[in-house]
């Protein structure tokens, strides 16, 4: 299992932002978090989740999600929390994938997530037509 730790990204303004580690998932079925903690109460932060199990025929699973919600002023200089955005993902690796194959799955999916097209579609949750 890789050890859990803190993740520091760049935004969309290519500012590095520290995920800090909530809590490690204990084990199988648990689940990892990691707060952007950029907002003045925690209902305002931007939260990592990670999970993975065994599926049939010792296959794996990893479920993942960033959720970000959309925060505005009170008027009152206080901040309020809006509805969130959602990025969940799924990985389902099966018993018999080759581990030749692996290192490929990992770069088929970084590049695609990091490739403008995809960038594209996430920005406003359409697809490319």
């Amino acid at each position: 299992m890789p050890q859990a730790q803190n993740i520091t990204v760049k935004n969309g303004a290519a500012t590095d932002k520290t995920f800090e580690l909530v809590t490690p998932a204990a084990g199988d079925g648990g689940v990892a978090q990691w707060a952007l903690k950029d907002g003045p109460y925690s209902a305002a932060f931007t939260t990592f989740t990670a999970s993975a199990t065994k599926t049939s025929n010792r296959s794996r699973k990893l479920q993942t999600r960033l959720t970000v919600p959309s925060l505005s002023s009170d008027g009152l200089g206080g901040t309020v929390v809006g509805p969130a955005a959602l990025i969940a993902t799924t990985v389902s690796i099966p018993a018999t994938w080759p581990e030749n194959m692996k290192d490929d799955l990992v770069a088929f999916h970084v590049n695609l997530v990091n490739h403008p097209l995809y960038k594209a579609m996430v920005r406003d949750a359409y697809s490319a037509t």
